[in-house]
């Protein structure tokens, strides 16, 4: 049987692109494999948003030529999306060239075109395509490339949760960003499709689905359809328990309107809002909207009477002409609405962009202050927006199991370092944590609603017997700015 492993790299969108070009290739019977070493295809998801992720790309790729061994290499996504003939020239190992959205094409490269299943299960078999690719390139424009394959799809989360894309494409045009340029114009998804998508995932045991797109806020503005349309029929899905917002845009939508979201029944009390900045000179230079809906007033006054609601946010330094007083004054600004969750990242001059050819473009080192100053100040506001939940107990989801033996692999040893040294209830939970982490024992990550899955920080609890999709109540009795140490009531 022919196997297949698919390296995603970059945003959650980019990992519904590459569930989807899985999902191609299972109803061909090939079987996907999380070990690369037992696949015979390989597949490589890329990012080119900005330059540090195109380097990441190239870094990747050029490992994988190193050590493909006669197996299939296929490349695809925004990288390669812009840069496919370069791909092409430079990377002579790899078999497939495509770009955003070609999940059939691609599969069609790989396996040839609709191959019997009794000769794609046969054990001899010949891969399709020469040694170097040099045919014609799977890239079309991004405003016509098909997207099917979304709604059967296998997933690369646990089997509980799932990312589901809403529209592809952006009409806003930041003069920062590329995304138009490199995913076309907004084309949202009809409301009945991504409907069955959630319903057909809810019948494999999804119960969280966390919503994305380039530019949620926007959804249904070229086919007549709303936001609010959507996630009420997604309400109604019987077995969906969470519904996740991200990727909302302040600039294009009213308090009322996001009050009216967070009523609906299924809907978590998290928003995801990315504002970029708060100087309204960098704000109009960016061509986002600044004024009220992009004010510290309008995010209190949605969180006005819900004290439980989540806020998060990405801000981006180094914008050109960016000064000292600016960032002053977005650290006043995140001082005043207190997000929860506040991700950063430095500003790339990217071809084409009007942003790239602006003057004073700010020295690298100086961003890295800049964010350095931002982070600490943001360290001190999640930690006390943590500290009001410890104590209180929470339901919790469990998303990953974790032995003792895979603690320094995963990474969960440093979680639990940086939890013994934070706040905590008492001496006594402090006593029972040590006698826990010092033992042999499997030790449970999960996520309470403040956060998202593959997004914020994480609940790590001893929930003996404990499975990925498990529901535990826990006590919250030690916080971090970003994790929390639960013990299970």
């Amino acid at each position: 049987m022919r196997r297949v492993w698919c390296a995603t790299l970059g945003c959650d969108k980019n990992l519904v692109d590459s569930e989807a070009l899985l999902g191609h290739f299972t109803r061909r019977g090939v079987l996907i494999v999380r070990d690369p070493d037992l696949a015979d295809i390989w597949v490589l998801n890329t990012c080119g948003f900005i330059d540090a992720a195109r380097g990441d790309s190239e870094s990747t790729l050029r490992e994988m030529c190193d050590a493909k061994d006669g197996r299939l290499l296929a490349v695809c996504g925004c990288w390669s999306q812009e840069h496919g003939e370069a791909i092409r020239d430079r990377f002579p190992a790899v078999d497939v060239v495509a770009g955003v959205g070609q999940f059939a094409r691609v599969v069609e490269a790989c396996l040839g075109s609709d191959t019997p299943a009794a000769a794609v299960l046969a054990p001899a078999f010949p891969l399709a395509g020469p040694a170097g690719f040099s045919g014609p390139l799977l890239i079309d424009t991004p405003q016509s490339a098909p997207y099917g394959g979304l709604v059967d799809r296998p997933l690369l989360t646990p089997p509980h949760v799932a990312f589901v894309k809403i529209g592809e494409g952006c009409n806003c045009h930041c003069t920062f960003c590329r995304i138009p340029l490199i995913r076309g114009p907004q084309r949202s998804r009809p409301v009945s499709e991504i409907v069955e998508e959630v319903r057909l995932l809810t019948a494999r045991g999804v119960r969280e689905i966390q919503i994305v797109s380039q530019n949620t806020t926007d959804f249904g503005r070229e086919t007549g359809e709303t936001l609010t349309q959507l996630v009420t029929a997604l309400s109604g899905v019987d077995e969906l328990r969470w519904i996740r917002l991200l990727y909302l845009y302040s600039g294009l939508v009213s308090v009322d309107d996001l009050r009216r979201l967070l009523d609906l029944p299924k809907v978590a009390p998290y928003l995801d809002l990315p504002v970029q900045h708060a100087a309204p000179r960098l704000l109009k230079a960016m061509k986002r909207p600044g004024g009220e809906k992009s004010s510290a007033a309008f995010f209190r006054k949605l969180r006005d009477g819900r004290e439980d609601l989540v806020l998060r946010t990405t801000v981006l330094l180094g914008f050109p002409g960016e000064e000292d007083e600016d960032v002053e004054q977005l650290a006043d600004f995140l001082a005043e609405v207190e997000f929860d969750h506040v991700g950063t990242h430095h500003f790339s001059p990217e071809k084409d962009t009007p942003a790239a050819r602006m003057p004073d473009q700010v020295p690298p080192e100086v961003v890295l202050d800049r964010e350095a100053l931002i982070t600490d100040l943001q360290s001190e506001i999640s930690q006390r927006r943590q500290l009001t939940r410890l104590g209180r107990t929470f339901e919790v989801v469990i998303d990953e199991v974790v032995t003792a033996q895979e603690r320094d692999d995963s990474g969960l040893d440093e979680m639990v370092e940086a939890l013994a040294e934070g706040e905590w209830v008492g001496s006594g939970e402090r006593k029972a944590f040590d006698g826990v982490v010092g033992s042999a024992v499997s030790l449970a990550i999960g996520r309470s609603y403040h956060f998202g899955y593959d997004l914020d920080g994480a609940v790590v609890l001893n929930a003996p017997g404990a499975a990925p999709g498990d529901l535990v109540q826990a006590r919250f009795v030690a916080v971090t700015p970003f994790d929390v140490w639960g013990e299970t009531v």
